[in-house]
């Protein structure tokens, strides 16, 4: 499988496949295009006419969203969501509340993994959007433990829910977030994960600087 993503320092939709795929052991190969240069769109165009990343190629076709991408990968490797029905239900509600949602914190609060405690002034819809995921957050982590799951992950064991917040836990931790202990538990989680550490060494070695995904200052 061909794995086509944009820069690793900035590109939240991106990390979520790539992270998912490296932890659970998924072969593929991986082609970085950077956003936002003239080349960008005749380079994707390549790939995907949604002219976006990320994009999986696979031998039955193409995968041009990240969340076409995970539950693609998911038909094939199961694990990928827990195996108790009310679970996975809950971490599909939870993803597609990702996906198409918290607008105000994508738009204030772009991911950049070089961000370390930067100063940001959010607006009050941003941090409602905040407080609305640490809720999220708090009623997965409580019903992954009642049914005996202690890992620390949304629904027990590390899943594609882990992999689509791991780029809003970045933006937490580098914009000086003030979070309630539930949650930074389950950000310290995160970011000891392999694949999630992996990804931000990744993009803390990139040299460019897209102004489009800069916010605050250090």
């Amino acid at each position: 499988m061909h794995l086509i993503i944009g820069n690793q320092n900035y590109s939240s939709w991106s990390m979520r496949p790539w992270v998912a795929m490296t932890h659970f052991g998924i072969a593929f190969k991986t082609t970085k295009l950077e956003l936002f240069t003239p080349a960008f769109e005749a380079q994707i165009s390549r790939y995907s006419c949604a002219k976006t990343v990320p994009v999986l190629v696979t031998d039955i076709g193409t995968a041009t969203d990240s969340l076409s991408i995970l539950e693609t990968l998911a038909d094939t490797y199961p694990q990928m969501w827990p195996n108790n029905a009310a679970l996975k239900m809950m971490g599909r509600n939870a993803v597609s509340q990702m996906h198409s949602g918290f607008f105000a914190l994508r738009g204030e609060m772009p991911m950049n993994c070089r961000a370390n405690q930067r100063n940001l002034t959010i607006t009050l819809a941003c941090r409602s959007d905040i407080d609305k995921i640490e809720a999220l957050w708090a009623a997965c982590l409580g019903a992954a433990n009642e049914a005996g799951h202690k890992e620390g992950y949304l629904l027990g064991g590390f899943s594609i829910a882990d992999a689509f917040f791991a780029p809003v836990v970045v933006r937490l931790r580098g914009y000086k977030v003030a979070v309630n202990a539930t949650t930074q538990s389950y950000m310290d989680r995160i970011l000891s994960n392999p694949a999630v550490k992996a990804w931000i060494a990744a993009g803390l070695e990139e040299t460019a600087i897209l102004q489009e995904d800069e916010a605050g200052t250090d």
